[in-house]
């Protein structure tokens, strides 16, 4: 039989009709200054209990690995914007040292990006076992929730924003349809237990988690050359779940595609599915249904920023223009059926053909780059001449080991967009070092950041505070031949500007990358008040078809009701995506 059941993982990211896929592995560091205090508090009724139904986000709970939990979760406050939360209940002394590394990643990124409202990073640390099995995973990160925003100066609506960036941007911040954290991390225990060698352990008395494991933590003894460290692991998490995603991925050829599987046999030749699109509008009627797609959905932010170097035609296209012509095709929900949509769209001879060779160009090396946004006069990019020389633009990692490649082991789930979402293997050894796709064994993330940052120049950028001052002068008073003086002191506002040294484990192009999807940074204060370019999208038909249909999760039938609350999202200048990041279809 074809299959008897759907079963949709979804880890959260595109339209309030959808879903899309991501994963992987990495950690932090403590860069030039020390980490930011936090204090450590007891989850409040509301943490710990499903929220009110007045307040609970639409996507929540949406395969949240905390539902894997029996106690509630460690809570740390680490400045007054930051909160961490973390699931761990493998030992009690392993998960803080799981946690303390968590509290570091957290502070690193806090020391370089500026944020108005506060956003929540959860952290799960379990066996990856206990749901999906994937050993060879270090774990993923993702944005818990993503929105479309409607009539903002400093959004483009045209592409979808993950949570912690659209509460930035956004006028409001106590939308019910947030969801309760912003970025979800899941660490795979698998990946540390695989690696311990019990002839090698001799200083462990058999309880509690066996030391020497595949990750390092802080005040471990020296790091071993098959360890990865954990803060470096959580932060490289953490860049993924604030938006360093793209939604362009081989949906229909990937090996570990649920949508490959179910059209194996059925489209030929198989070659034919070798293309690159946005995320698919997908659904299913019943949860143990057949699948349909619609049509494509609009990008991640990150992906307007994309460029790609077509070999064959020797030109440079914005990834944007194939994009918004992608989204152009749709079919009705009765040829949806996916065996029908696929070839209805490989019958469309010049969008298939774009996809084609979209795909094709991804499969050469050094084809796709990020175009940083232009400087402001007030930028670090701009006054500072290391960096205005260096950062235009960044090559991300395509290749043909990328993008079929099955024994890539540390990518092991199927991630849509993954392949897309990581720079060139180049950034090894650079201050970018963070976000490649292969986790640097052996070294600890300060060694990383020491030996990045030792062969450029010192790189150097202002902060301006307002500051209370006591000001005190002196009064004389005369009354005929008699003077008084008295002193007056008063608090007056003033401007501080200090200079620092930037040398941390989020590298300048990575926070570039932050910085022109939308977040105000260290080196560029936009105080998110700078309007954006907005880019025109062509009116189709599929605005309003893909729009219309109906789409449901797996935990739901499809039913007028949901579709209408659906709708409902639609009057508010803000439009709730959910995004598939783990799809898995049972195919018996």
């Amino acid at each position: 039989m074809y299959h008897k059941s759907l079963f949709i993982a979804l880890l959260l990211l595109l339209s309030i009709l959808t879903a899309y896929a991501q994963d992987e592995s990495e950690e932090d560091s403590t860069s030039s200054s020390l980490p930011l205090p936090s204090t450590t508090q007891q989850p409040s009724t509301s943490e710990t209990n499903s929220a009110d139904e007045s307040t609970q986000p639409v996507n929540e709970e949406l395969n949240n690995s905390k539902n894997l939990f029996s106690t509630p979760p460690r809570i740390s406050d680490i400045t007054e914007t930051v909160q961490v939360k973390l699931y761990c209940e493998v030992d009690k002394a392993f998960c803080g040292k799981v946690e303390h590394s968590l509290k570091l990643a957290a502070a690193s990124f806090a020391q370089v990006v500026n944020l108005k409202n506060k956003i929540v990073f959860q952290a799960s640390y379990y066996s990856f076992c206990k749901k999906t099995c994937s050993n060879s995973t270090y774990g993923w990160g993702t944005p818990s929730s993503q929105f479309t925003l409607i009539s903002l100066n400093e959004a483009d609506s045209n592409f979808i924003y993950p949570q912690a960036l659209a509460k930035q941007l956004t006028l409001f911040t106590d939308s019910s349809n947030w969801a309760n954290y912003d970025v979800a991390i899941d660490i795979n225990h698998d990946m540390y237990m695989n690696a311990v060698n019990y002839d090698k352990v001799s200083d462990w008395n058999g309880t509690g988690i066996p030391p020497m494991g595949a990750y390092w933590f802080n005040n471990d003894k020296p790091i071993e050359d098959y360890q990865v460290d954990m803060e470096y692991l959580i932060l490289h998490q953490m860049i993924h779940g604030l938006g360093m995603v793209s939604s362009w991925a081989p949906y229909f050829s990937d090996a570990n595609s649920p949508f490959q599987k179910l059209l194996k046999g059925l489209i030929t030749p198989e070659d034919s599915l070798k293309f690159m699109t946005p995320s698919p509008y997908w659904f299913v009627k019943h949860s143990t249904g057949p699948a349909y797609i619609t049509g494509f959905q609009p990008n991640m932010i990150f992906d307007k920023f994309l460029n790609l170097i077509i070999p064959a035609r020797n030109e440079t296209k914005w990834l944007v223009d194939y994009s918004f012509d992608l989204q152009s095709f749709c079919v009705k929900e009765n040829d949806a059926f996916i065996v029908n949509f696929m070839n209805s769209f490989l019958n469309n001879a010049t969008q298939s053909a774009r996809a084609k060779t979209i795909y094709v160009s991804m499969a050469q090396p050094k084809t796709l780059s990020f175009q940083f946004a232009a400087n402001c006069g007030q930028s670090a990019y701009y006054t500072d001449p290391y960096l205005n020389q260096t950062y235009h633009s960044i090559q991300l990692m395509t290749g043909p080991n990328i993008l079929e490649d099955t024994t890539l082991t540390e990518e092991a789930l199927y991630r849509p967009g993954i392949s897309t979402s990581h720079v060139d293997d180049d950034y090894t050894g650079t201050p970018d070092f963070l976000m490649t796709h292969k986790f640097h064994r052996g070294k600890t993330l300060q060694q990383l950041v020491d030996e990045a940052y030792a062969n450029i120049p010192e790189i150097k950028y202002n902060i301006t505070q307002n500051i209370y001052v006591n000001v005190t002068t002196v009064h004389n008073t005369t009354v005929g031949n008699h003077t008084t003086s008295a002193n007056v002191t008063t608090t007056e506002e003033r401007n501080q500007t200090t200079q620092y040294i930037y040398k941390y484990a989020i590298g300048p192009g990575i926070l570039r990358i932050l910085e022109t999807i939308g977040y105000s940074t260290v080196l560029t204060n936009t105080n998110y008040t700078t309007s954006v370019i907005k880019t025109k999208k062509p009116y189709t038909d599929c605005d309003d078809s893909n729009n219309n249909n109906y789409y449901g999760r797996d935990d739901q039938q499809v039913t007028a009701s949901s579709k209408s609350d659906a709708a409902h999202l639609f009057s508010v200048p803000i439009y709730l995506h959910v995004v598939a990041l783990v799809i898995s279809f049972c195919i018996l």
